[in-house]
C-alpha cells in the first residue's frame, strides 16, 4: 500500500462549476460525515482500511454493488449469466455507463483493472476477490510472469468474462468489493504518482472527488453523468478527518457534522439528552488484539498468548471501560454472522471465573520461563485514540496485576500503525475487523498464509490453508460452514489473536439525515438524503 503523502487541490474548474448554483435554485443538499482517519490512499486496489473504503464506495463503481438492504445487485454490469458449471461468469456492461472525463467504461477498463490487482508490482491490499478466478494467484505469487494469462476476458466492449477455478458461492458478494473497482489506465499512465489527486483522479462512480485537504478533509460531489443520477439525492458529501472522536462530537453538537460516532464515556449523556438522534445497531465487527507470531517470544509459545488472553477481563471491559452496548468475545468471529448457520468457535477458557484464568495463566507462564524473577515484557502499539488509549491501558494494568507482566503502551499515528503491522515490527496491537456480509469466511480467510497486508499476525498454518479453501469452493452453505468452524477452532487454539468484544455502532445522526441504517457504520452516501 502507498501512502498519498501530504497535499490538497481544489478540482478543476469544470468540476467546481458542477455544484455552482444558479438564480432560484434550491438549496444544495450537503451531508457533513465524520471519518475516523486520514485516508491511506485512494487507490482501491492498494487500500485496506475502512477510511479509505467510506469514500472509494462513493467514487467508483464496480461489476456488482450492493443495494440498500445489503443485497449484490447490478452494477456497472446491468446483469450476469453463470454457466452451468458455475465456473464462468458472463457480466453485460451497461451502454450508459462514463468515466468522470466522458469516456465509456468498458470491458477493457475491466480487463486492466484485474490483471493490475493481481500484478504483484501493484502490492495490492487484497486480492481475495478474485483469487478463485484462474491463474489470480500464480501471478500474484510470480509464478505466472504473464498478466495476460488471468482467467479474464473481454469478447466485446461490453462483456467481460470471468472464468473460475471452482464454482464460487459468494462471487457477486466479492465484486462489490473495492479491490476489484475499475480504476481509469490512461490517468494511471500518464499520471503514475499522483493520479488519485483531486484535478487529475478519473472515477466512474455517482460522486466525484472535489478536494482533499489531508488531516481535515475529502469532499466529493454529485457526478451529473452518472447512470443512475436520477436517484442520487446529495449534491456533496464532506468526509470531515478526526482521530479524536471528542472533538468530532463538539462539532456535531455546534452543527458542522450531520453524522459522528459517539465516544463512549459521553454515551450516558447523549442517551438522555439527544435520543431521538442516536442510532445504535450490532456491526458486523470484531475489536481484537492481533499477536505477532513471526518474532519472540510471544509468536514462538502459545502458553504465553494463551495466558494473555485468558487474563483479559472482558466483562470488566464492555461492562465498565468501554459500555457501548457490545458483549464480551471469545470467538473471531462474531455471533452476528450466523443467518446461515454458522456456530462461533470460543476459548476453552470462556466458561472460567478470572479467579481460574488468572491461577492458569500464571501456571502457563511459569511453564515457559517466566515469573517475578523474570517478568514478561509486551508492547501494546495502537493508533492514536482516546478511547483505545483507556482501552489499552486497562488491558496493560489486567496483565500487570494478574500476571506480573511489564507492558509498555506506544501510541502511533494510523498511516505510521499501518505500516507497523505490514512491517510485523510489534509485539500485540489493536484493531477491529469489519466485513461487509453475513460470512464467516469473510472474517477467517484474513489470516491464510497468502492473504498479504490483511494477515496483520503472520499466522500460516497449512491445515487452516486447506480448510478455508475448501470451504471458498463448497456449493452449499451448510458445508461451507462446518469448513469454516474447523479453520476457525484451529486458530482459536493457536490463539493467533486476542477477541475482546463484538462491536456495537453508536452514532449521532441529524434529523435531517434519511436513510441511516444503524448496522452500516460507514453506509454508502448514494442512499442517503437530507430533508428539505
Amino acid at each position: 500500500m502507498a501512502s498519498l503523502g501530504r497535499w490538497g487541490f481544489a478540482a478543476a474548474g469544470i468540476l467546481l462549476a458542477l455544484t455552482t448554483g444558479t438564480a432560484g435554485a434550491t438549496e444544495p443538499h450537503v451531508l457533513r460525515r465524520w471519518n475516523q482517519a486520514e485516508p491511506e490512499t485512494l487507490d482501491p486496489q492498494k487500500s485496506t482500511g475502512q477510511p479509505d473504503r467510506q469514500i472509494e464506495q462513493d467514487i467508483y463503481e464496480g461489476l456488482t454493488v450492493w443495494d440498500a438492504d445489503k443485497h449484490p445487485a447490478p452494477g456497472m454490469a446491468e446483469r450476469w449469466d453463470v454457466s452451468a458449471d458455475g465456473k464462468t461468469y458472463t457480466f453485460h456492461l451497461r451502454h450508459n455507463a462514463t468515466w468522470s472525463n466522458g469516456d465509456p467504461v468498458t470491458s477493457a477498463d475491466f480487463l486492466y483493472s484485474f490483471r493490475r490487482l493481481v500484478d504483484p508490482k501493484t502490492a495490492a491490499g487484497d486480492i481475495d476477490s478474485v483469487r478463485d478466478v484462474v491463474n489470480a494467484e500464480a501471478i500474484n505469487a510470480g509464478t505466472i510472469k504473464d498478466t495476460s494469462q488471468l482467467g479474464v476476458e473481454a469478447p466485446d466492449p461490453y462483456t467481460f468474462v470471468a472464468h473460475l477455478t471452482a464454482p464460487n458461492l459468494i462471487l457477486p458478494e466479492l465484486f462489490t468489493a473495492r479491490f476489484v473497482y475499475p480504476v481509469h489506465r490512461a490517468t494511471i499512465e500518464a499520471h503514475p504518482v499522483d493520479w488519485t489527486r483531486p484535478g487529475i483522479t478519473v472515477t466512474n462512480g455517482p460522486f466525484l472527488l472535489k478536494s482533499w485537504v489531508p488531516h481535515d478533509q475529502i469532499v466529493v460531489v454529485k457526478n451529473p453523468t452518472y447512470y443512475n443520477a436520477a436517484d442520487i439525492k446529495l449534491d456533496e458529501v464532506d468526509h470531515i478527518v478526526s482521530d479524536d472522536d471528542s472533538t468530532a462530537l463538539k462539532r456535531y453538537l455546534s452543527g458542522d457534522l450531520d453524522v459522528t460516532r459517539v465516544p463512549t464515556r459521553q454515551l450516558p449523556s447523549i442517551r438522555k439528552d439527544y435520543p431521538d438522534e442516536l442510532h445504535t445497531g450490532v456491526a458486523r465487527a470484531t475489536s481484537y488484539m492481533p499477536i505477532n507470531m513471526t518474532r519472540g517470544p510471544l509468536g514462538k509459545d502459545v502458553r504465553l498468548r494463551e495466558a494473555l488472553a485468558m487474563t483479559i477481563d472482558r466483562d470488566t471491559l464492555t461492562d465498565k471501560i468501554f459500555v457501548r452496548g457490545q458483549h464480551p468475545a471469545y470467538s473471531f468471529v462474531p455471533a452476528i454472522i450466523g443467518s446461515h448457520g454458522y456456530k462461533a468457535q470460543n476459548f476453552g477458557f470462556m466458561d472460567l471465573s478470572m479467579a481460574d484464568r488468572i491461577k492458569r495463566g500464571r501456571a502457563l507462564l511459569a511453564e515457559a520461563g517466566y515469573g517475578p524473577d523474570h517478568p514478561l515484557k509486551v508492547t501494546i502499539t495502537y493508533p492514536t485514540n482516546d478511547e483505545i488509549r483507556g482501552l489499552m491501558s486497562a488491558i496493560a494494568s489486567m496483565w500487570k496485576t494478574n500476571l506480573g507482566v511489564n507492558v509498555v503502551l506506544d501510541n502511533q499515528e494510523w498511516q505510521v500503525f499501518l505500516t507497523t503491522l505490514r512491517q510485523k515490527n510489534y509485539d500485540v496491537g489493536s484493531l477491529a475487523l469489519n466485513v461487509e456480509f453475513d460470512d464467516p469466511v469473510q472474517f477467517l480467510r484474513v489470516y491464510t498464509s497468502d492473504a498479504g497486508d490483511f494477515n496483520d499476525v503472520g499466522y500460516a498454518n497449512p491445515a487452516f490453508d486447506a480448510l478455508i479453501r475448501k470451504a471458498r469452493e463448497a456449493l452449499d452453505w451448510p458445508t461451507r460452514n462446518a469448513l469454516a468452524e474447523q479453520a476457525e477452532r484451529l486458530f482459536i487454539d493457536d490463539v493467533g489473536n486476542m477477541p475482546l468484544f463484538s462491536y456495537a455502532n453508536n452514532y449521532l445522526v441529524k434529523p435531517r439525515v434519511v436513510g441511516w441504517r444503524n448496522n452500516e457504520a460507514d453506509a454508502a452516501s448514494r442512499f442517503l438524503s437530507i430533508k428539505d
